[in-house]
């Protein structure tokens, strides 16, 4: 473990500090266009059309995000570029803090700290953090609410803001219905109202033209052909189904992934594997919406701590190799104005992302039908709260026992030491 976490904090540390380099010599794109929402926000300028934009980029957020990115106007650019990578490496470090300790790898903050350095070498982190995205602080709130780290009364809060930033994190409330907890799915839902309303107070007509025109435009993002987009209709579109049949086809895609992820995501929590049901939610996002690309893709870090935990060894191999192999752009082969010719085995290669991810989606799938799975994990948390309550919701691994046999429970602390000595 101690060369583990070297490793992991000599990587992290230099990851961050080519990200430094890059916003001191360049700039980060999209928190760029983040802080010139700000600015738009205080000075009463339009936020969509006619938006002031210095790289010429549109903000595609609704007028709360434009509200919470107001403090980047505070400080110099190139100050704020670093504050804000900073506090995405903050954020990864506390998704796999939540995790590992969820998970019962220990000591979780040392887990908590290696694996923060390697997920710097995932694509889907390096990207967030080449263009200063969002995504990692929008998995952070939701991994919060997911794994049972905000506190009860308000938990749907995490879910609720971030879908108000970006609707997209809404999705992973089929968690909490997968759990049955009413509670926290009303909450989510009444908080993310609530950013809507923030918006229509401060901003009201571009409110209603986000909520009514700007969040129907799918395209907003680029072409569903553009390399970078790992989802199903982007890898179908560079060279095996035409642009306009993957158009007409992106609705079955989406309903038919909503139904799979729900019935994973069920199965899962029937035998208390909370993470595991993040991350199939994360990949069913990514892989049925109709643009995802590889920054979309933050939440898959938590393959990495899964890899030390889940006791499957197929399943580990698979997700190890997924880790592996996404740590290189396969993408960047494929210049834009060549992506739909097919030439094989490029198409592979460009696509590595998006078939991993299926790859794995699939593999929990097939576990969820055949129902093979076990609620035994290599460690296991033992400060968590198995109990739920009708007020605050069921707790994640509520159910982590239910399969083990009844002679098994007569002494459970016995039992619990027992597993975690092994």
């Amino acid at each position: 473990m101690p060369l583990l976490l070297l490793l992991g904090v000599v990587l992290g540390a230099v990851n961050l500090g080519q990200s430094f380099h890059l916003a001191v010599n360049e700039t980060l794109l999209d928190v760029g266009v983040f802080r010139d929402a700000g600015a738009a926000f205080i000075s009463g300028a339009p936020l969509y059309e006619g938006f002031p934009s210095r790289s010429g980029f549109a903000f595609i957020y609704p007028p709360f995000a434009a509200l919470l990115f107001v403090p980047l106007t505070w400080v110099p650019e190139v100050a704020m570029d670093i504050i804000w990578n900073s506090s995405i490496i903050a954020a990864l470090f506390g998704i796999m803090a939540m995790a590992c300790h969820r998970l019962g790898l220990r000591p979780w903050w040392a887990w908590a700290a290696a694996l923060t350095g390697f997920a710097t070498c995932l694509d889907t982190v390096s990207s967030n953090l080449c263009y200063g995205q969002i995504n990692i602080f929008l998995v952070f709130l939701v991994t919060a609410d997911v794994l049972g780290y905000t506190p009860k009364a308000v938990r749907g809060l995490g879910i609720g803001i971030a879908a108000g930033i970006k609707l997209t994190p809404a999705a992973y409330g089929v968690i909490f219905l997968a759990r049955k907890d009413w509670w926290s799915v009303a909450r989510s839902a009444g908080f993310f109202l609530l950013t809507a309303l923030i918006g229509v107070a401060f901003r009201p007509r571009e409110s209603i033209y986000f909520w009514t025109e700007e969040f129907f435009a799918t395209d907003r993002g680029g072409d569903v052909f553009y390399p970078p987009n790992q989802g199903l209709g982007g890898m179908l579109s560079r060279g095996l189904v035409d642009v306009a049949v993957v158009a007409k086809l992106s609705p079955v895609f989406l309903l038919v992934f909503a139904a799979a992820t729900i019935f994973i995501a069920y199965r899962l929590e029937q035998h208390g594997r909370s993470v595991e049901a993040l991350l199939v939610v994360v990949l069913g996002i990514s892989l049925g919406g109709p643009f995802a690309v590889s920054h979309h893709w933050a939440g898959i870090v938590l393959v990495l701590p899964l890899i030390f935990a889940v006791r499957e060894q197929g399943l580990r191999f698979l997700l190890a190799v997924a880790a592996g192999a996404w740590i290189v752009p396969g993408y960047e082969l494929v210049p834009e104005e060549d992506a739909q010719a097919f030439a094989w085995p490029l198409w592979f290669n460009s696509n590595i992302i998006g078939l991993l991810g299926l790859a794995i989606f699939v593999a929990y799938l097939i576990f969820a039908i055949g129902g093979r799975f076990s609620a035994d994990f290599l460690g296991e948390d033992p400060e968590q709260n198995r109990g739920g309550d009708a007020d605050g919701g069921a707790e994640p691994r509520t159910d982590h026992r239910a399969t083990r046999p009844a002679a098994a429970e007569v002494d459970a602390e016995d039992s619990r030491a027992g597993e975690l000595n092994r």
